[in-house]
C-alpha cells in the first residue's frame, strides 16, 4: 500500500485537520475546566481561612479553645485536610496534626507580614498535591497577633479533571476514526481511475524501457498508450548515451584534487565533488542556493574565499546553452599554503629589516660624531664601545639567521649517544657565573641516573643555554632556576622553572615565533635577537621532540622538552 499516493493525502490531511481541531477544543475545555476547579477550590479554603482568623482574632492565648476551633473548621470536611494556628513569630501553637515547632514557608512569611500567602506543595503523607493559603489573624488592636494556615487536598480536582480528558480522548479518537473512514471514501473514488493510466508509467519511471504496453482501444487512452511506447524506446537510447557522457564527467571531476561546483541560471547548485566540500568544510547539498555555501563568498567573478581556515581561489566559467548563459562553473583551487609562505616571507623581510636597521643606524650616527675633530678622548671610547656592542649584536643576529636558514634548508643532525645528566649539569657549570652574579640559586635535579639518548650534542647545548640564560636574564636578583629531568620507557623530559617576571598569557601561542619578543624595549637592552627560542624550536623538532611553555605573570616560568632515546 502507497502512503505517499494523493489517495493516503487527502485521508491523512482531513485526519489531520480534525485532529488538530479536537486538540485545541481539548486543550481550551481542560484549561477553562481546570481554572475554574482551581479558583473555586481557592475560593473555598479561603473562606474557610478567613472565618477561622476572625474568630481567633482575640482568642489566641487559650490552647483548649484553638483546638476546638480547628475541629470545627476541619469536621468531615473532605476538602480542609491540614489546619495549623501559628504565633507571630511562626511557631505551632495548635494543629490537626499535632505538630510542634515552627513553620516559616513563604506563605507563612508573607502572611507575618499582613499579605495573604497561597503556595502548592507536596503532601508528605500521600502522593498527592496540597494548595495551602496562609492567613494573617489581627487583633482589635490592628496588629498581627499570629496566622492560620489552612491546607486543602487537591485529589478531587485533579480526578475531575482526569475524568474530563479521559472523555475528550474518546471523542478524540471516535471523531478521527469517522474522519479516515470517509475520507478514504472520497479518495477512492478519485483516484481509481488514475491509477489505471499511471500503473505502466510507473514501470518506466522505475528505469524498464522494455515494458510494453498493449493497445485495447483506440480512444485518447489508446493513444496515450502509443505514445508511451514511442517514449520508451526513444528514452532508453536517449538515456544510455547520457549514462555514458555522464560517467566520464563525473570520473573526470571526482577524481580532480581542485574543487568544482557548477550551478544552473538560478544559482543553484547542480554537481559538486568532494574536494569542493573538503575545501569549504561543509555539506553541500544538490539544488541548494549559491548564497548559502561558504557563507555567500562564491561570487560570478574570480575571488579569493576565507573558510574553514583556509584561503581559496575560485575560477568562473559560464555555462553556455544556445548563447545563452545557463549557469557557472566554479573551480575552487588552495591557495592557503602559498599564502601563508607569502605572509610569512614578508613579515620575515620587515623584522630582519628593522633589526638591522636599528644597529645600523646607531653606528652611522656615532661614525658621524666621531668624524668630527672635536670629540674629545672619553666620548670617543664611549661612542666606540657603543658601535663595538652594535656590531656584537648585528654579529649574533646574522648568526641566527644562518643558523635558522640551515635548519630550514637540510636540518642535518649529528647524533651522538650522550648520558643526558651528565651533559646537562656540565652545560650548566658553563653558565653558573651568570646566576652568581645575579645572586641567584642555579639548580639541577637529576633524575633516574646513566639514562642515555641521542641528541645533537653542539645543537641541544644551544637550545638549553639560551633558554636558561633567558631564565637568568628575567629572572629578579636572589630568584631561582631550577632544572629537571626525568625519564619514561619512550621519552626523556628536560624541565627548566625559575620564579622570574612571566610571560602574558597573550603572548604565550607566539613565544616561538620568528623576532617575536613580549617585551621588545627589554629584550633588546638585553642583548636578545628575538631567535632564541625559534631556533630552540627548530632544533627540538629537528629531534622529533617538542618544546612547551606555561608561566604566569610575577609567579615564573617552565619550559617543558621532550625528547625521543
Amino acid at each position: 500500500m502507497n502512503y505517499k499516493s494523493i489517495q493516503w493525502k487527502i485521508i491523512l490531511i482531513y485526519g489531520l485537520l480534525i485532529l488538530v481541531a479536537m486538540e485545541i477544543i481539548w486543550v481550551y475545555l481542560f484549561k477553562s475546566l481546570e481554572n475554574y476547579h482551581m479558583t473555586n477550590f481557592e475560593n473555598y479554603i479561603e473562606a474557610q481561612a478567613t472565618g477561622i482568623a476572625f474568630t481567633l482574632k482575640d482568642n489566641m492565648n487559650s490552647k483548649s479553645s484553638l483546638d476546638n476551633i480547628i475541629n470545627m473548621y476541619l469536621g468531615p470536611n473532605a476538602y480542609i485536610k491540614y489546619v495549623y494556628i501559628l504565633d507571630k513569630d511562626g511557631n505551632i501553637l495548635a494543629s490537626s496534626t499535632g505538630e510542634k515547632g515552627k513553620m516559616l514557608t513563604p506563605a507563612v512569611i508573607k502572611a507575618l507580614s499582613g499579605k495573604q500567602g497561597m503556595e502548592t506543595s507536596n503532601d508528605n503523607n500521600s502522593n498527592g498535591k496540597i494548595r495551602s493559603i496562609a492567613m494573617p489573624v489581627v487583633d482589635s488592636d490592628g496588629k498581627i497577633s499570629g496566622v492560620v494556615y489552612v491546607s486543602g487536598s487537591l485529589k478531587s480536582v485533579y480526578d475531575t479533571l482526569s475524568d474530563v480528558n479521559f472523555i475528550l480522548l474518546s471523542a478524540t479518537f471516535i471523531a478521527v476514526i469517522i474522519t479516515v473512514i470517509l475520507g478514504y471514501i472520497l479518495a477512492k473514488t478519485i483516484t481509481d481511475p488514475i491509477k489505471e493510466v499511471t500503473k505502466y508509467a510507473r514501470e518506466m519511471a522505475e528505469g524498464n524501457f522494455d515494458v510494453h504496453i498493449d493497445i485495447k482501444s483506440d480512444d485518447e487512452i489508446g493513444k496515450l498508450g502509443s505514445m508511451f511506447n514511442f517514449m520508451s524506446k526513444r528514452l532508453k537510447s536517449t538515456l544510455n548515451e547520457m549514462e555514458n557522457e555522464k560517467s566520464k564527467v563525473e570520473a573526470i571531476i571526482s577524481y580532480m584534487s581542485d574543487g568544482v561546483i557548477a550551478t544552473n541560471d538560478l544559482n543553484r547548485v547542480i554537481l559538486f565533488n568532494n574536494a569542493a566540500e573538503k575545501m569549504i568544510g561543509e555539506k553541500i547539498m544538490m539544488d541548494e542556493p549559491l548564497e548559502k555555501i561558504a557563507q555567500g563568498q562564491l561570487k560570478n567573478t574570480e575571488s579569493l574565499i576565507y573558510c574553514n581556515g583556509k584561503i581559496l581561489k575560485s575560477f568562473v566559467s559560464p555555462i553556455k546553452a544556445d548563447k545563452n548563459i545557463d549557469g557557472n562553473v566554479f573551480v575552487l583551487h588552495d591557495i592557503t599554503e602559498q599564502q601563508n609562505l607569502d605572509n610569512m616571507r614578508k613579515e620575515f623581510v620587515a623584522n630582519v629589516s628593522h633589526e638591522l636597521r636599528t644597529p645600523l643606524t646607531t653606528i652611522k650616527s656615532y661614525t658621524e660624531t666621531l668624524l668630527n675633530d672635536g670629540v674629545d678622548e672619553e666620548y670617543r671610547n664611549r661612542f666606540l664601545s657603543i658601535i663595538d656592542k652594535e656590531v656584537d649584536r648585528m654579529t649574533r643576529l646574522v648568526k641566527d639567521l644562518l643558523l635558522l636558514s640551515k635548519m630550514d634548508s637540510n636540518g642535518k643532525l649529528n647524533l651522538e649517544e650522550t648520558n643526558l645528566n651528565e651533559y646537562i649539569e656540565n652545560i650548566l657549570y658553563k653558565i653558573k657565573i651568570e646566576a652568581q652574579k645575579k645572586n641567584q640559586k642555579l639548580a639541577f635535579c637529576a633524575g633516574e641516573e646513566k639514562r642515555s639518548i641521542k641528541i645533537d650534542r653542539d645543537k641541544m647545548e644551544q637550545v638549553l643555554l639560551n633558554i636558561v640564560s633567558n631564565a637568568i636574564k628575567y629572572t629578579n636578583p636572589d630568584g631561582y632556576v631550577r632544572v629537571f629531568t626525568n625519564y619514561d620507557d619512550d621519552y626523556a623530559y628536560i624541565t627548566i622553572s625559575d620564579n622570574g617576571i612571566g610571560i602574558p598569557k597573550k603572548d604565550i601561542p607566539r613565544i616561538f615565533e620568528r623576532f617575536y619578543r613580549v617585551d621588545k624595549g627589554r629584550s633588546r637592552e638585553l642583548g636578545g635577537t628575538g631567535l632564541g627560542l625559534a631556533i630552540a624550536k627548530e632544533i627540538v623538532t629537528a629531534h622529533g621532540g617538542e618544546i612547551n611553555i606555561e608561566s604566569e605573570i610575577g609567579i615564573g616560568t617552565s619550559v617543558y622538552i621532550k625528547l625521543k632515546y
